[in-house]
């Protein structure tokens, strides 16, 4: 029987994330009501690293004493190190294996009802549904289950990561000023997953994505969710990521709220 790794965290300096940090990229990010509400951390694990030991790094992680410290999390409208160690964490590992931007294809497709003929955004009549405004076919196939763009991805396409942050971008935060053109969504969320994962290439083999991808809620000894906090809201959003040829753990937490101008 193999004794699981026993892992400990040492905090990592913020790294220069191309891509996030690009001037066009905050400039949409600031514009989509996002820049302010996400925050994003970097640790290094001392054990080597499995696809089978994820739960058990992940748990780790949100217990750990040294992570707990310096771990930020939203409180009331600002990033603090609220110290809290998590008594549950619940795990859901995220697909993350799109290695090009063809996957967006079919919202560029005309015939696909998601954009005009010039790149515009097809309107629609405004509706409300999870207390976002939908106003566009391109907001109405991420949340409405009635609407016939809706279909246009599967569900296990759904539930790439890409997708996600993809997902995150459109939806926006509180004051979100939408795009008309498809194009600085796709390009920024290129920009944050090109920064967040690793693609490796082993001998005689294709291009491959390295990086294990978790969701997760992490809630504190009176099982309220912290990472993130009021996690029934489909904003708030917490990834950890993992990898196993690094040994580096990066965290990504978003949480909905009123744009803020630094973090």
């Amino acid at each position: 029987m193999e004794i699981e790794p026993r892992y400990t965290f040492v905090p990592l300096a913020q790294k220069n994330l191309i891509g996030i940090n690009d001037k066009a990229t905050q400039e949409c990010l600031t514009k989509w009501g996002i820049k302010g509400n996400y925050v994003v951390q970097h640790f290094s694990f001392n054990e080597p690293f499995q696809q089978y030991h994820k739960y058990h790094l992940a748990e780790a992680f949100f217990k750990d004493s040294v992570v707990s410290k310096e771990l930020l999390t939203k409180q009331g409208n600002r990033w603090a190190r609220q110290g809290i160690s998590a008594s549950t964490v619940e795990i859901e590992p995220v697909p993350c294996s799109v290695l090009n931007m063809s996957f967006f294809s079919k919202l560029k497709d005309p015939k696909n009802g998601i954009v005009h003929k010039s790149g515009s955004i097809c309107k629609r009549y405004d509706t409300e549904l999870e207390n976002f405004l939908i106003s566009d076919n391109l907001r109405g196939m991420l949340l409405d289950k009635e609407c016939p763009e809706y279909n246009l991805y599967l569900k296990d396409e759904r539930d790439e990561f890409i997708f996600r942050i993809f997902r995150m971008l459109v939806l926006g935060g509180v004051l979100c000023q939408y795009e008309d053109f498809i194009d600085p969504y796709i390009e920024t969320t290129r920009a944050i997953y090109k920064d967040l994962i690793s693609v490796q290439k082993k001998e005689d083999t294709d291009l491959s994505i390295s990086t294990t991808v978790l969701n997760v809620i992490a809630r504190d000894s009176r099982g309220q969710g912290y990472f993130p906090s009021d996690p029934s809201h489909t904003q708030n959003i917490g990834f950890l990521l993992v990898d196993g040829t690094t040994r580096e753990t990066t965290t990504f937490l978003h949480q909905f709220g009123e744009y803020r101008l630094s973090q």
